[in-house]
């Protein structure tokens, strides 16, 4: 019998097994198959490539779904997550998780590792089961762009309320307000160390990253004199003891005149000094480029297409940065529509889009975080502030793939307490149980497209074992189903998309 959650919880169990992994993958072995190509071409299918990259993985659902309302439907639907009904998973999120819609003065009345628990579990418990997948995707995506330690400070506890009333807010609204609901964000400025910042003292961290990370990028045209007066305009902008939020106070900004960009700011202000700045930042050429780079690089590839991120600032410009409107032409875009099999999945993609496409139900997200722990990639857990790298290379490494191959098998082989795949559900239907159609099954299951036949014929042999063929009236042989479907998992075919 498994131990329960908070068992297993307490005594470290998961990641001790996690550490450990399955008898035949360990540091300096491979699995057992060698895959023909390290990066197969995957299918070009329309609905299974927007699926893996708008959502956290497909489902038989929701590729049965999207093939009858069609792709451009999708796509709409998912850009208005507004309109989705998604209140059961809301429900049970709100009564499992309370602190999720504290605000901020009850929040820091919290035990800070419960507050940081629930909001990581929620996290991923969305990622697997919200109908409002593209929404989670972006949420996931700006929270990156606009990255912070939550274990930094005051950050446990005002991260949740950021999560919810600055990312989860703004995710598709205007980038203007998004920028700006992040500048006033408690979370930021304590991450960034911008409520320390006095006319006496100004601290120059949010200015650089403001400029360097959320806005025109690294290249976008600033010099260390902008950085010197946009933080000049940030003074002042701090946290109100007591209740936690956002105040600004006059007493402590610089009102004396500023030029940034060469633009100037006249003397005797206050807030407004901040505000313009954004607005300045918000409107700039380099913005529209740098922000629909990433977001591009986000969900078409590691080094996106000129035409594609040109295409996407320029709607960034004519819509003064409608973010729902660059969003649907990135997906609309053809580059998007031939970047088949270019992105590598990060261990949070990983980890979520083998448990959706197995349809294992009511996964507990603390044991998710566990498993997002070991794979190096917990929710808001990057440190720095360019937020989670989303190139391939950043994540290749031989002590990466180990995990990767590990969480896969342990996933599939009902080693994860409420993570455990029902095979008997799942094979309910099947005309029959020979080996060839056991692996023909899970590979449609799991990949929804065919495997090149030599790999295909792999997993046969594996499943036949040394004393095939497989027989699914044998114990043993039945055993060997999972570990089978652990090895699609574990195969390039899944981890790439």
């Amino acid at each position: 019998m498994y131990p329960t959650r908070r068992e297993f919880l307490k005594t470290g169990g998961l990641l001790a097994l996690l550490a450990t992994g399955p008898h035949f993958i360990r540091s300096g072995t491979q699995p057992p198959i060698r895959w023909r190509s390290p990066q197969p071409v995957l299918a070009q299918d329309p609905a299974l490539h927007l699926l893996r990259r708008a959502t956290f993985g497909p489902t038989r659902s929701e590729l049965e779904r999207m093939r009858s309302m069609g792709v451009d439907a999708w796509i709409e639907e998912q850009l208005h997550p507004e309109l989705i009904d998604d209140g059961e998973l809301e429900a049970h999120l709100k009564a499992t998780y309370p602190t999720l819609s504290m605000d901020l003065p009850d929040l820091f009345q919290m035990p800070p590792r419960q507050v940081v628990a629930e909001l990581r579990a929620a996290t991923l418990e969305r990622a697997l089961y919200s109908k409002r997948q593209l929404l989670e995707v972006l949420v996931d995506h700006w929270s990156n762009h606009f990255s912070v330690d939550q274990l930094k400070g005051g950050c446990r506890f005002s991260k949740t309320w950021e999560d919810r009333e600055v990312i989860r807010a703004h995710a598709l609204g205007s980038f203007r307000d998004l920028l700006g609901a992040d500048a006033r964000s408690p979370c930021m400025l304590e991450y960034l160390d911008n409520y320390r910042s006095t006319k006496e003292a100004p601290n120059e961290n949010y200015a650089r990253e403001l400029m360097e990370l959320h806005t025109l990028g690294v290249d976008g045209g600033y010099t260390e004199t902008d950085v010197k007066e946009v933080a000049r305009a940030f003074t002042g902008w701090t946290i109100a003891r007591g209740t936690h939020t956002f105040v600004f106070r006059q007493r402590i900004h610089d009102t004396g005149s500023k030029v940034v960009l060469g633009h100037f700011l006249p003397a005797g202000r206050g807030i407004e000094d901040g505000e313009e700045v954004l607005d300045l930042l918000a409107r700039h050429e380099s913005t529209s480029y740098y922000v629909s780079r990433r977001l591009a690089q986000r969900l078409v590839a590691d080094e996106p297409p000129d035409n594609v991120v040109t295409a996407a600032a320029k709607v960034f410009r004519d819509t003064d940065g409608d973010l729902r409107a660059v969003v649907r032409a990135i997906l609309m875009h053809k580059a998007f529509w031939t970047s088949t099999g270019q992105k590598l999945r990060r261990p949070l993609e990983l980890l979520v889009a083998a448990a959706r496409t197995l349809e294992i139900p009511d996964i507990d997200g603390s044991i998710m975080t566990a498993a997002a722990n070991y794979l190096g990639q917990p929710p808001f857990g990057w440190t720095a502030p360019n937020g989670y790298p989303d190139v391939a290379g950043a994540w290749v490494n031989t002590d990466a793939l180990l995990k990767r191959w590990n969480y896969g098998m342990l996933l599939c082989e009902g080693h994860i307490p409420t993570a455990i795949p029902d095979y008997v559900a799942l094979l309910q239907g099947v005309p029959d149980h020979q080996g060839t159609t056991i692996v023909d099954f899970f590979i449609d299951l799991v990949l929804h497209q065919k495997m090149h036949p030599e790999d295909r014929d792999q997993l046969i042999a594996f499943l036949d074992g040394d004393d095939g063929p497989f027989n699914a009236n044998l114990p043993h042989h039945r055993r060997r189903v999972p570990s089978m479907v652990g090895l699609i998992v574990d195969s390039p075919y899944f981890q790439w998309r």
